[in-house]
This record gives C-alpha cells, sequence and structure tokens, in this order.
C-alpha cells in the first residue's frame, strides 16, 4: 500500500518516457513537462526506491539492472490503468455491462422477452442476465444484491427495496380441454371446490392468495397436487389431473399447453406486478437505462 500512495502514476509516466527516449529532455517534451520537473519526478521515486533507475552521462541516459528489471512491470501497471479506465467508461457510455435480473417465472415466459427486445435495440452492446426463479427467490436475489432488479407480484414485506407498480394482474382457471368446468361461462369457487385441485407449494404467495379467496367464501380445496412452479402445474392440468387458479400472465403458456382458460365468478385475487430493487444498492447505469425502457413502455 505505501508503494502505490507513494509512487504517483505521473512518476511511473515519466520513468517510461525517459527509458524509451533515453533523454531526459525529449521525455519533458513529449509529456510537456519542464525538465527540471521531469528530473525531481525520476529523482523522488528513486529516493524512495532506494537506488538509481538511470546512469546519466552528457551523452545519454541508460537503464541500471534495476531500472532495466522494473520498466516491464511499470509498463504492465500504466497498461492496467488503462484498460480499468477505457473498461470503466465504456460502462459509463452503456458501450459494455451486464446487468442481472430476476423475474418470478411467470414474468420472465409472458413479459420480460418484449422488454428486452426494446431494450436490445437501444442498448444492443449491454448484457443481460436472467435469474428465473419463484418469486421468494426473486425477492431475495435483489436483496442480496445477486440482481439489480426483480419482477415481482408487490411483496408484503417491502423493507429495503422499493417497488415500481406497472399493472395489475388478474387470476383466472385453468382446467383440461373438456372438463366439466369448461362448460360454465363463469365458474364459481364453489363449482371449483368440488373438482381436484392443482396447487402452488404452500408458503408461496399464490397459495396464500388462493387459499384466503376459498377461506372468505367458506371453502375448502381438495389438493391432489403440489408445485413450485406454474409451468409444472400447467402440465399436471393438462394431463388431466386437476384444475388450477394462477395468473392470467399464464395465459398463453397454458393455452400452449391445450388447457382452457376461464374468468371465475367471484374470485377475488387482483395482484399489482412490477419490479423491485433494493434501497441499499446504487444501480448501474445500465440498469437505470433498462428501468427506462420499462417505464416508458408501461407508465407513459
Amino acid at each position: 500500500m505505501d508503494f502505490l500512495i507513494t509512487i504517483s502514476i505521473k512518476q511511473l509516466n515519466a520513468f517510461v518516457n525517459v527509458a524509451k527516449f533515453q533523454s531526459f529532455a525529449e521525455a519533458a517534451e513529449q509529456l510537456n513537462l519542464s525538465q527540471p520537473a521531469l528530473s525531481s519526478a525520476i529523482k523522488n521515486m528513486e529516493d524512495f526506491l532506494g537506488g538509481e533507475l538511470f546512469m546519466r552521462s552528457t551523452r545519454r541516459v541508460e537503464l541500471t539492472p534495476e531500472g532495466a528489471s522494473f520498466l516491464p512491470l511499470a509498463k504492465r501497471i500504466l497498461s492496467d490503468l488503462d484498460t480499468a479506465v477505457f473498461d470503466v467508461k465504456q460502462l459509463f457510455e452503456l458501450e459494455n455491462g451486464v446487468v442481472t435480473v430476476a423475474a418470478m417465472p411467470s414474468f420472465a415466459h409472458s413479459k420480460l422477452p418484449k422488454i428486452l427486445t426494446f431494450f436490445g435495440y437501444a442498448q444492443p452492446k449491454i448484457g443481460i442476465r436472467i435469474i428465473d426463479e419463484v418469486m421468494e427467490s426473486t425477492i431475495q436475489h435483489v436483496k442480496d444484491a445477486r440482481a439489480e432488479l426483480g419482477f415481482v407480484f408487490s411483496p408484503d414485506d417491502t423493507s429495503n427495496l422499493h417497488f415500481t407498480r406497472l399493472f395489475d394482474d388478474d387470476f383466472i382457471l385453468i382446467s383440461p380441454n373438456g372438463h366439466e368446468l369448461n362448460q360454465q361461462l363463469k365458474p364459481s369457487l364453489a363449482q371449483i371446490s368440488k373438482h381436484k385441485f392443482i396447487a402452488m407449494n404452500r408458503g408461496s404467495s399464490t397459495r396464500k392468495w388462493v387459499d384466503l379467496a376459498f377461506d372468505k367464501k367458506g371453502l375448502s380445496l381438495d389438493v391432489a397436487y403440489e408445485a413450485s412452479q406454474f409451468e409444472t402445474i400447467g402440465n399436471l392440468v393438462a394431463s388431466g389431473l386437476g384444475v388450477s387458479i394462477v395468473p392470467s400472465m399464464c395465459r398463453q403458456q397454458m393455452e400452449v399447453k391445450n388447457c382452457v382458460c376461464q374468468l371465475v365468478d367471484d374470485l377475488d385475487i387482483t395482484i399489482a406486478v412490477g419490479y423491485i430493487r433494493s434501497d441499499k444498492q446504487t444501480l448501474s447505469v445500465a440498469a437505470k437505462a433498462l428501468i427506462a425502457i420499462i417505464d416508458d413502455h408501461y407508465l407513459r
């Protein structure tokens, strides 16, 4: 640490240029310094190092063996600094970089691709790393600074988080093609409760909201299967193993599986969807650019 504090980049640059031109006068001209100032910089560095870096004569300046040994190290330090400065400038100018975002799969499958398409047009040199996991994991990734943004339903606990609402999502019923409930225009919760149900795992926000909706009607679910991903739930429903209730964001995904999607007559689950960011983390320039695209797409 003392080395880095005592020997400046200006001194290293002076040393490399004197070695290159083998002349204090030419090096001083190249660096736009006075010759006394250049000589002083070299002398101060030699005093700190404890010996001479150059052998001086009236005709030329040559490196000492110690100076010759130090030269490639000095060049590497200056080169590494140039590279580091260039890389940071690229990040600030959005010419490079990667943004890590976390998203619950329902959002990652339905909404995120379009957002990233717009972002790709605007910032083609910025990469996106996507972590698609359940809502609870998405929130934790943002809290732990493993992701700069997280796309989730409005969380109950927003401590150390900032949530920006983008839109509201209504939940829908999915059932196998040809199921009895398909015959109803808008089946009721009471009718749904009479059939095998495929639920999200206990502890998930979706499970809590669905259970609460049935509890309010004094109804209970006949849970035959539990899963942690809507993708799995859709596959189970399509196979005829039961029915389920999922966010309407999943509609296209479920219809591709040949599930029938329907509104429910007395289902009152409407949850805000948006993005979270940590109050403790400073966003990168690239992440701020992504937020600008998201806000323009949803909030203008």
